[in-house]
């Protein structure tokens, strides 16, 4: 019976950890500056950045992240509105 248990108890903490190292989103690998010209879109700047990668990254969240890190810089883009001119630190996942 305790063998029974220990066995059970191993195979959910094996499978718990399965899951969340499957679910853990996709972290940028670095950051690049880019200056906005005219026609550009967040997820064209980032789309084309990351065109060679091989990780699955949702574009949303790499939108919510370019954002993010882009309001640190001086001149940085403060929403997803974007206008010419403006820095962005596009994420770049390897």
């Amino acid at each position: 019976m305790k063998k029974n248990l220990v066995t059970i108890l191993l195979a959910a903490t094996v499978l718990a950890g399965a899951t969340m190292y499957i679910a853990a989103p996709v972290q940028p690998h670095h950051y690049e500056m880019h200056v906005v010209s005219y026609g550009e879109t967040m997820e064209s700047i980032i789309k084309d950045f990351n065109k060679n990668t091989t990780a699955n990254y949702d574009i949303r969240d790499a939108v919510a992240t370019a954002v993010a890190e882009s309001k640190k810089m001086e001149g940085g883009a403060t929403s997803r509105q974007l206008n010419v001119g403006n820095k962005i630190a596009v994420p770049i996942y390897r």
